[in-house]
This record gives C-alpha cells, sequence and structure tokens, in this order.
C-alpha cells in the first residue's frame, strides 16, 4: 500500500511537472510572438513600450487558452518521460493497472483545470479591460461608456443615448406598452442616476399618457423616480465582448436578459465554451495517455511532441468553427462545443481499451 502510494506520488508529481513546464514554455512563446505581431502595429501614441504593457497585460488571456494544449503535450512528456525510463513497464508488470495510471495523470491535470477557472473567473476579466484601455488611450471607466443602447423589461422599452458603469445616465426614453402592444406612455427624461435596487433617479422628465379615449396627460417633473431591473453593471456588461466576461458575470447577465427579453447566441457560446474548457482539458490529457500506451509507445519523444501538438491545434481550431458554426445553424451553441470534446473521449477511452 506505502509503494503503490509513492508510485502515484511519483506519477503524479512528473507529470503536474511536465505540464506547468509546457504552460511555461508556451507562455512565453506566445507572449514574445503577440509582442511581435505589435511591433507592425506601432504609431504615434502607441510605443513599443505601450505594445509590451499591454501584451503582458493580455498574458492572462493567453495562458487560459493554451492551457488545454499545454496539459496535452505535458502529459505526452510526463508520460513518456515515465516510458523512456521502463518505469510504465514496471508498474504494469507490478499489478498497477493502466486506468489507475491513467487517474494520477488526470490528478495532475485537475491543476490546471483550477488555473484555468481562477483565470477565467477572477483574472482575466480584470487584465483584459487593462489591455484595452492602453491600447484604446482610454481609462477603465471610458471604457464602459455605451452609447445608443436599448433594453426590454417585459413590456417595457428602454432606450439610453449615454451610459456608464457609474449609473449616469442622458437622453433616457420609456416607452411602456399593454399586453397587446398598444403604448400606454412615453418617458423622456434629460438624466439620471442610479440610487439602489433597481431605483433610478431620473431628472427634467417628461412623462406622456395615453388614455383610453385617445386623450394624452403631460407630467413634467423636476425629479422623477423609476423602478427598472436594468442595473449599472448590466449596462458595463454590454461593452465588453462575451469571451472576456467572468462565468458568474455571464450567469447573471443572461438571467437578466432570459427574464426581460432573449439572450443572445454569442453569451450563449461564451457560457458553454466556459463550461466546456475543463472537460476540453481532461480529454486532451486522455488523448495524450492513450497515445503513449497505445500507438505513439514506441516512437521516439520528437515524433510524440509533433502529433500531439498537431492533435492540440486541431482540436482548438475544430471546436473554435463548430463554434461559431452554432450560432447559425443549432439553437443552442452547447451541442457544437461538446461534440469535439465527446468525440476526444471516445477516442482516447477506446485506444486505452484496445491497450490495456
Amino acid at each position: 500500500m506505502l509503494a503503490r502510494k509513492i508510485v502515484a506520488k511519483h506519477v503524479v508529481n512528473t507529470t503536474a511537472l511536465a505540464m506547468l513546464g509546457a504552460t511555461a514554455v508556451l507562455s512565453v512563446l506566445q507572449i514574445l510572438f503577440t509582442y511581435l505581431g505589435e511591433l507592425g502595429d506601432l504609431k504615434e501614441g502607441y510605443s513599443a513600450w505601450n505594445a509590451l504593457q499591454y501584451v503582458l497585460w493580455g498574458a492572462p488571456k493567453y495562458l487560459y487558452e493554451i492551457l488545454p494544449i499545454s496539459a496535452l503535450i505535458g502529459a505526452v512528456l510526463g508520460l513518456g518521460t515515465l516510458a523512456s525510463n521502463s518505469e510504465l513497464i514496471v508498474m504494469r508488470a507490478s499489478g498497477i493497472s493502466l486506468w489507475r495510471i491513467v487517474g494520477w495523470v488526470m490528478r495532475s491535470a485537475m491543476l490546471l483545470v483550477v488555473l484555468s477557472f481562477v483565470l477565467s473567473q477572477f483574472v482575466v476579466p480584470y487584465t483584459n479591460e487593462q489591455a484595452k484601455s492602453i491600447k484604446s488611450k482610454k481609462s477603465v471607466a471610458a471604457l464602459g461608456e455605451v452609447k445608443g443602447y436599448w433594453s426590454r423589461e417585459g413590456q417595457r422599452f428602454i432606450y439610453i443615448d449615454y451610459a456608464n458603469s457609474k449609473g449616469n445616465l442622458k437622453q433616457v426614453q420609456v416607452v411602456d406598452f399593454d399586453q397587446d402592444y398598444r403604448m400606454q406612455s412615453v418617458l423622456n427624461a434629460e438624466q439620471g442616476n442610479f440610487v439602489k435596487n433597481g431605483q433610478w433617479n431620473l431628472t427634467q422628465a417628461t412623462q406622456v399618457r395615453l388614455q383610453e379615449d385617445g386623450r394624452a396627460t403631460i407630467n413634467q417633473d423636476s425629479q422623477h423616480n423609476l423602478a427598472l431591473a436594468l442595473q449599472p453593471k448590466y449596462v458595463h456588461m454590454v461593452t465588453i465582448d462575451p469571451e472576456d466576461l467572468a462565468p458568474s458575470q455571464l450567469i447573471s447577465f443572461m438571467r437578466y436578459m432570459e427574464q426581460y427579453s432573449q439572450v443572445p447566441k454569442t453569451y450563449l457560446l461564451a457560457f458553454w465554451q466556459n463550461v466546456g474548457s475543463p472537460f476540453a482539458l481532461l480529454a486532451l490529457v486522455l488523448i495524450a495517455c492513450s497515445f503513449i500506451f497505445g500507438p505513439l509507445r514506441q516512437q521516439s519523444m520528437g515524433f510524440r511532441l509533433v502529433i500531439a501538438l498537431f492533435v492540440g491545434l486541431g482540436f482548438y481550431y475544430i471546436q473554435d468553427f463548430l463554434g461559431y458554426a452554432s450560432l447559425v445553424y443549432s439553437p443552442s451553441p452547447a451541442w457544437f462545443v461538446f461534440v469535439p470534446i465527446v468525440m476526444m473521449f471516445g477516442v482516447g477511452s477506446y485506444l486505452l481499451y484496445r491497450a490495456r
């Protein structure tokens, strides 16, 4: 029992170090090549130093995107090292099952799964805004400004000419309809401010109410309180690309949109890609294990790495293509996001089953 724990620790440490090493090397290469590409976009007000700042702030996003491929390459390197030293043969000869070894490798991959979640939830949304701020020469607050924003809450339609993430509005128009979509009232206000709990205070407001007999009444108020489900954070989210939102932000915004209107497919795609990311990482690690125990067990390390790189990039591009294709051809992007993941799990499991 003690010997098995020692072997498990050895496999986990070897593969985990290989995965972290692959992640570090790929991250450095990604940053370097991205910076070289940015040097071609230098102009007045955007110097080489600004380009370096932009790339460094964007590094967490690059890291998040390459984690599945890093896990694949790291698993191939780690298991390949054990296979080259005949350690895997000794483990199998001592009665350790293939699936137990695969489970140990998956335990190493969980480290990258946790890192992936931390990056997507807490790091990438913040660093991406900082990167965009540097490239656009605008403050982060200015990036949250929206001009010409429409929102719907049940039978109420809201148009805001200007809004920012601090809850300041300008030129607000609110149109209320009844259940048969007959107009009931139109409210126009010069400015507005968020108070709390869905309460907004509008200034210089003029409201026109339509009576059932066709007459209209006009009310003018210097201050007008209005209850809206709209919150500053939702206005701010409109300015951010869906893939740059944290999972919790996506869930919150989609709940709001689902309650009052319809969730755009781009947000659904971003959400399901976030959900599928850990499974994609584990699927590629399973493929790496099947390579070492299966068709590539007699091949050199260099050949294994080349095949792993092609498989990883192929998977990445297929998943990316199917994801965007789902915006047109599927009612839910979840189907297209998980199809390549399920295929990878299936191929990896089949190869391992044959190898056992």
